[in-house]
C-alpha cells in the first residue's frame, strides 16, 4: 500500500524534475536542435543518393531523431535504408511492369504483425517460378519468397572489408558500435493490421483527424525480421509503422517529452538491471505507454506540477499490461510486445519493480545515476549543492556542439564520397560530369508526402550546400584545364568560385588564393589570403571529411559553441566552420607543384595497405585549411619579395601545426608537418627539413608523401 504524501508532493517534486531534465537538454531549443540535426541528415543522405542514381531514402528513427535522450544515455543513431526501387503489392492489381515486384503474404504460420513477401515477374504479374539469387527461397509448396538475409549478409561482408567488428541486434546490422541500420521496404498501402487503429473511437482529442490523415499517408515499412517465436523466421518481413510514430512523437509538446525521458532513465537505471536474465523493458515499450497515455488522459493533466502523476499514469498501464501478459503495440493491438522481451517470470519480476517505484512516488528517481539526474533532482531539493555536477550551460553546449560537429562532417562526408565515384575521370569529363551534375542538382525533387515539410525545406537548402561545394571543384577543374594549356580563365569560372565562395570561411578562398598563385597573379592571391587570415579567428572550428574525425566523440572549441547557444536550431553554421582543403588531380594545375607529391603518396605496396575508406581520397592532395593558409602565404610573399611577411608566415605555420595538434584542430597533421618541411627547404635548412619529413613520416608511415621528400633528401646529403 503506497505511503502517505502531503498534497503538494507531487506538485513540487514534478517542478524539480523538470529543472534537473533541463539541466540535462530537455528542453525545446535542444530537442528542436536534435530533430533538425538528424533531419538534415537525412535529408542529405537521400539526397546523396539521388545524385548518384540510387532510389535509397534515408529516414532517422529513434531517441536522436526524437530529441528524447540525454547526454548519459549513449542512445544509438537509428538508421532505416528504403529501396523505393521495389514495389512491395499488397494484391494483384498494384503489380507494375518492368519493376522488382514482392506480393505481402499472410502465411498461416505468421503472427498479426509478419508476412512473407512472394516474388512476382516483373514481366507478366504472374508468381516466379524459378529463384534469381540465392535470397530466392522455395518453401515447401513450392513457392519462391524473399528472404530476410539479405541486409544481414551485406553488412557481414563488408565488416569483413573493413575490418571492423560486425554488429546484429534484431533487425538492424551495422559496423559501428553507435550506429543501428535497418534495411525496408515500403508497403504501397497501409496494412489491414493498422485499420483498426485508425477507426477505433477516442475520448480525447489526440491524435486529431488531421495527424490520423497524414499517418494514413506515411504508411508503413515492411523490416527483415521474423518473429522471434516462428520456425521460418528467415522468411517473415515484420510490419514498422516507424514514420507514423515519429510524426506522433513530433506532435508532442515539451511536457510529454519530459515524461518519456524519465520513462526511460528509470528504465536504465532501476529496472532493467534488476529483472532476471536476458529480459528487458525497452525505450520502445515506454514509448507506447506515453502513446497510451497521451490518447487517454486530459490536455489539462500534462502541466508542469502535475508531471509525477503523468509518469506514473504511464507505469500503471505497464504494470497493468504485466498482470495481463499482453503489451499491445499502440497501432496494432494484436501484436504483443512482451513477445521476445520479457518471459512469463520476468513480467513477474517487472511488477515487483514496478509497484516498489509506484508505491513510493518515484522515490528512485532520487538514485538515478546517469548524467547525475538524481543528484540534480535533490539539489533541487536542498539549496546547498551536494557535490560538483557539471552546470546547465555546460551540458547545453556539450550537445550543441555535438550535434554542430557531427552535422558538418556528415556534409562534407556526403561531398568526398559523390567525388570518389567519379576519381577516374579525365579533366575535361570531370569538369563535364560536374556542370551537368550542378544543374540536375538544382531542379532534383526528393518525394516527399504532404506532412514532411521540415524535411522539404532541409532538402532545398542541402541542394544548396551541395551545388556550392561542387562548383568548388567544378571552378577549379576548370581552371586548372586553362592554366594547363595556356588559356585565358573565362567568366564562367570566376563565376562557379564566386558562388562557391561560402561553402565555409577558409576551403573555397584558398583553393582561389591557389589557382590566383599557380596563375602568377600574386598581389591578388596575397589579397584573398589576407581575407581568409581575418576570417580565420579563434572561433572557427576545423572540420575534416575523410574519416579522420569521429564526430561521436570529437568536441568543438568551447568559443565557438558559446556562439551557437543563440536560440536558433539550425547548428549547421558554415560562416563557424573550416572544412579540410581538397585538391583532386583533375585540379592539379591550381595547386603549387611541391603539393603534386601528395598526389602520388603511395610508394611500393602502400596503396595495398589503405583503410577502404581512404583508399580514393589518398590520390588527393588534402590539407587542413589553417597550415594550407599560412604556406601558401610563405609561398606568395616569397614570389612578391616581401621577406618580413614570409618569415612571419613561416613561424605561423609551425605554431599552427602545434597548436592544432595539441587543441585537436589539424586532422592531416602528416601532410602539415610536410608544408612546412618544404618551407625549410627553400629557406636552405635541409638537415632541419629532412627532420620535420621524418616526424611526418612517425605520424604516418605508410601512404605519405614525406617518404619520397626522404629518399630525394638522403641522396642529396
Amino acid at each position: 500500500m503506497a505511503g502517505y504524501v502531503p498534497v503538494w508532493f507531487h506538485s513540487v517534486m514534478s517542478l524539480r524534475l523538470i529543472a534537473a531534465l533541463e539541466d540535462l537538454g530537455v528542453t525545446e531549443l535542444i530537442i528542436g536542435r536534435r530533430r533538425h540535426t538528424f533531419l538534415q541528415e537525412e535529408s542529405a543522405y537521400t539526397l546523396a543518393h539521388e545524385i548518384r542514381g540510387r532510389p535509397f531514402v534515408c529516414y532517422h528513427f529513434g531517441s536522436m531523431t526524437e530529441g528524447t535522450t540525454t547526454p548519459g544515455m549513449g542512445s544509438d543513431i537509428d538508421t532505416l535504408g528504403c529501396n523505393d526501387s521495389v514495389n512491395i503489392m499488397s494484391g494483384r492489381p498494384d503489380w507494375k511492369r518492368g519493376k522488382e515486384n514482392l506480393l505481402m503474404v499472410k502465411h498461416v504460420s505468421c503472427s498479426p504483425q509478419h508476412y512473407r513477401l512472394q516474388e512476382i515477374r516483373t514481366d507478366l504479374p504472374l508468381p516466379l517460378t524459378v529463384p534469381i539469387d540465392a535470397f530466392s527461397v522455395r518453401d515447401a509448396d513450392g513457392i519462391i519468397y524473399r528472404s530476410n538475409r539479405a541486409a544481414g549478409t551485406v553488412v557481414r561482408q563488408l565488416a569483413a572489408v573493413l575490418n571492423r567488428p560486425y554488429l546484429n541486434a534484431g533487425p538492424s546490422h551495422s559496423v559501428l558500435e553507435m550506429y543501428d541500420f535497418v534495411f525496408a521496404y515500403r508497403c504501397g498501402t497501409v496494412p489491414v493490421e493498422c485499420e483498426s487503429w485508425f477507426t477505433r473511437p477516442r475520448h480525447g482529442i489526440w491524435p486529431t483527424q488531421d495527424m490520423l490523415q497524414t499517418a494514413r499517408e506515411l504508411g508503413c515499412f515492411l523490416i527483415p525480421d521474423g518473429h522471434c517465436n516462428s520456425e521460418y523466421s528467415s522468411l517473415e518481413w515484420r510490419v514498422s509503422p516507424s514514420l507514423i510514430e515519429r510524426h506522433l512523437m513530433f506532435s508532442m509538446h515539451l511536457i510529454h517529452m519530459q515524461c518519456y525521458v524519465s520513462l526511460k532513465l528509470l528504465k536504465k537505471d532501476k529496472i532493467n538491471p534488476y529483472l532476471n536474465g536476458d529480459g528487458k523493458l525497452t525505450s520502445f515499450h515506454c514509448k507506447t505507454a506515453l502513446f497510451y497515455a497521451r490518447e487517454q488522459l486530459l490536455s489539462e493533466m500534462w502541466t508542469a506540477d502535475r508531471l509525477f502523476d503523468c509518469i506514473l499514469y504511464c507505469l500503471n498501464l505497464i504494470r497493468d499490461w504485466t498482470i495481463s501478459g499482453h503489451f499491445p503495440h499502440y497501432i496494432m493491438d494484436e501484436v504483443n510486445l512482451f513477445d521476445g522481451k520479457l518471459n512469463s517470470e520476468q513480467r513477474v519480476r517487472l511488477r515487483t519493480i514496478l509497484d516498489i517505484i509506484i508505491d513510493t512516488h518515484l522515490a528512485p528517481l532520487a538514485f538515478v545515476k546517469t548524467d547525475d539526474l538524481g543528484v540534480r533532482l535533490m539539489n533541487n531539493v536542498y539549496t546547498v549543492g551536494i557535490r560538483d555536477i557539471k552546470p546547465r550551460r555546460a551540458v547545453h553546449q556539450e550537445i550543441t556542439g555535438f550535434l554542430f560537429v557531427y552535422s558538418n562532417v556528415h556534409l562534407v562526408t556526403r561531398i568526398r564520397i559523390i567525388l570518389e565515384e567519379k576519381a577516374d575521370k579525365t579533366p575535361d569529363e570531370l569538369c563535364l560530369y560536374l556542370h551537368t551534375l550542378v544543374s540536375e542538382i538544382a531542379l532534383l525533387q526528393v518525394y516527399r508526402h504532404g506532412s514532411e515539410q521540415a524535411l522539404c525545406r532541409l532538402d532545398s537548402v542541402n541542394r544548396d550546400n551541395i551545388i556550392r561545394h561542387l562548383q568548388q571543384h567544378l571552378a577549379s577543374t576548370a581552371a586548372s584545364i586553362c592554366l594547363q594549356h595556356g588559356m585565358h580563365i573565362g567568366n564562367r569560372i570566376w563565376a562557379w568560385y564566386s558562388a562557391a565562395i561560402d561553402t565555409d570561411v577558409a576551403s573555397t578562398r584558398l583553393k582561389l588564393a591557389s589557382m590566383l598563385y599557380c596563375k602568377g597573379d600574386l598581389q591578388m592571391a596575397a589579397d584573398v589570403l589576407d581575407d581568409v587570415d581575418r576570417r580565420y579567428d579563434n572561433t572557427v572550428q576545423a572540420i575534416c571529411g575523410c574519416n579522420r574525425v569521429n564526430p561521436l566523440v570529437t568536441r568543438p572549441r568551447t568559443v565557438c559553441t558559446e556562439l551557437l547557444n543563440e536560440g536558433d536550431t539550425d547548428v549547421l553554421k558554415t560562416n563557424r566552420v573550416a572544412y579540410c582543403v581538397r585538391f583532386l588531380r583533375q585540379e592539379v594545375f591550381c595547386a603549387p607543384p611541391f603539393l603534386h607529391f601528395e598526389m602520388v603518396r603511395g610508394v611500393g605496396e602502400d596503396i595495398q595497405h589503405r583503410h577502404p575508406n581512404q583508399r580514393e581520397w589518398m590520390n588527393w592532395a588534402v590539407f587542413d585549411s589553417r597550415p594550407f593558409l599560412h604556406f601558401l602565404q610563405y609561398l606568395t610573399f616569397c614570389g612578391l619579395g616581401h621577406r618580413h611577411k614570409q618569415l612571419q608566415a613561416l613561424q605561423s605555420l609551425r605554431v599552427s601545426i602545434k597548436n592544432g595538434i595539441e587543441q585537436k584542430q589539424v586532422f592531416h597533421p602528416e601532410t602539415a608537418t610536410n608544408l612546412y618541411a618544404h618551407c625549410l627547404e627553400m629557406e636552405g635548412r635541409t638537415n632541419d627539413a629532412l627532420g620535420f619529413y621524418l616526424a611526418s613520416q612517425e605520424l604516418l608511415p605508410r601512404n605519405n608523401a614525406a617518404n619520397l621528400h626522404i629518399r630525394k633528401l638522403t641522396n642529396l646529403l
